[in-house]
């Protein structure tokens, strides 16, 4: 069908212009798809792919939070249990100290006292230079005692230890007027004692003479003495069933008594004229410590070899007195309680027999000086002399 808009004429500009466009040409037909190839999801495989991810992340959250739900109630039930099986604290306050009425009160009156006590007032003295009509008589003459020569106790020792404690000075019998005054250092067969007053017992039964004690005990007295301090004293006592003394009361250290102690040790002693006892026998200790311990000895050496016994009677026929041990232990026991004083006794078993009594006088000497805070020694081997030795 023709336009009728169209002009004929070509080359009518006009006509050109009002003419229609021609029709664009058909697009070729699409091939047909294969028959075999499925039609594609809507999406793609991108989202596939987050979805995924997002199940894994939610699987993942899921996870944690159970966990720490999981934790959590965990933690809370120990907690808990913690707190429940916890014993409750409990607090105590001490009672303040109390005093008692009255040492308070006491206390009270003794620092009203102090401060009512007043300084003393020097008046001034006075002194009259008229004669007086009064005349006083002369006093007496008092002769004093040799200080020397006194009888040492531990009466006098105890008082003449509070007078030097006042005074802090002075001379005196026995454990001295002059407080630590008086000591001495004194070796005696390797021992070496401190003391103020020293005495030495000697058993000078046949047994003990046969074995050289003399001679012995001559060597180690003097060279005990030679150390000994002027104001030291010291005796000697020998012994069989009873005691016999160097000299009456302790003397002091000096040269000339020194002299005295070695010219008396240097005599021939003879057991039936001394350390008797009358109307006992036997070989005991015990007189001579209780002399020791009268006189206001604070150190004491006894030697010894056999275990002490006494009889009543002669050696023959006397009744022994079963229980003389135990009245010795028992009169070592009440030495500090008797005597107000510590005396320390060392025994010394010289050459003991090679027997049963000879053991239990060991063991005895033991205990002596276990009860008095001495020490024991045995001596088994002679220094000086020989056994079978006399004096």
């Amino acid at each position: 069908m023709s336009n009728p808009l169209r002009l004929k004429k070509k080359g009518d500009g006009l006509a050109d212009l009002l003419a229609p466009a021609p029709a664009p040409a058909p697009a070729p037909a699409a091939l047909p798809a294969p028959a075999s190839a499925a039609p594609a999801p809507a999406g793609g495989p991108i989202k596939d792919a987050r979805e995924v991810r997002k199940r894994a992340f939610a699987e993942a959250l899921t996870a944690t939070l159970i966990l720490h739900v999981g934790v959590g109630i965990v933690a809370g039930v120990i907690t808990i249990a913690v707190i429940v099986s916890r014993p409750p604290v409990t607090f105590e306050a001490k009672k303040p100290p109390t005093i008692p009425a009255r040492k308070l009160e006491h206390s009270i009156r003794v620092k009203q006292m102090k401060e009512q006590i007043r300084k003393p007032q020097i008046l001034q003295r006075l002194v009259s230079t008229a004669p007086s009509k009064v005349a006083l008589p002369e006093l007496p003459r008092m002769d004093m005692p040799d200080m020397k020569n006194m009888r040492d106790t531990p009466t006098l020792n105890r008082a003449g230890s509070s007078l030097g404690a006042l005074g802090g000075q002075g001379g005196g019998a026995g454990r001295g007027l002059g407080g630590g005054a008086g000591y001495s250092d004194a070796l005696f067969f390797g021992q070496n004692v401190r003391t103020r007053a020293i005495t030495i017992c000697i058993d000078i039964s046949p047994s003990m003479i046969a074995k050289g004690v003399v001679k012995e005990v001559r060597e180690e007295a003097r060279k005990m003495l030679g150390n000994l301090s002027p104001a030291t004293k010291f005796n000697l006592v020998v012994f069989v069933d009873g005691a016999t003394p160097f000299t009456p009361q302790m003397v002091f250290a000096t040269r000339e008594n020194k002299e005295k102690a070695q010219a008396w040790l240097a005599q021939e002693f003879d057991y039936r004229k001394m350390g008797q006892l009358r109307g006992h026998s036997g070989s005991t200790p015990f007189d001579a410590l209780k002399l020791a311990a009268e006189l206001g000895s604070d150190t004491v050496f006894v030697l010894g070899d056999d275990l002490p016994y006494l009889k009543q009677g002669n050696a023959e026929t006397g009744v022994e007195i079963t229980d003389h041990v135990e009245q010795i232990l028992e009169f070592v026991r009440g030495l500090e309680t008797k005597y107000g004083q510590t005396i320390k006794i060392n025994p010394i078993a010289y050459k003991p027999h090679p027997n049963e009594r000879g053991k239990a006088g060991t063991d005895f000497m033991k205990t002596v000086a276990r009860i008095t805070g001495g020490r024991f020694q045995q001596i088994d081997k002679l220094k000086y002399a020989d056994v079978g030795e006399g004096n």
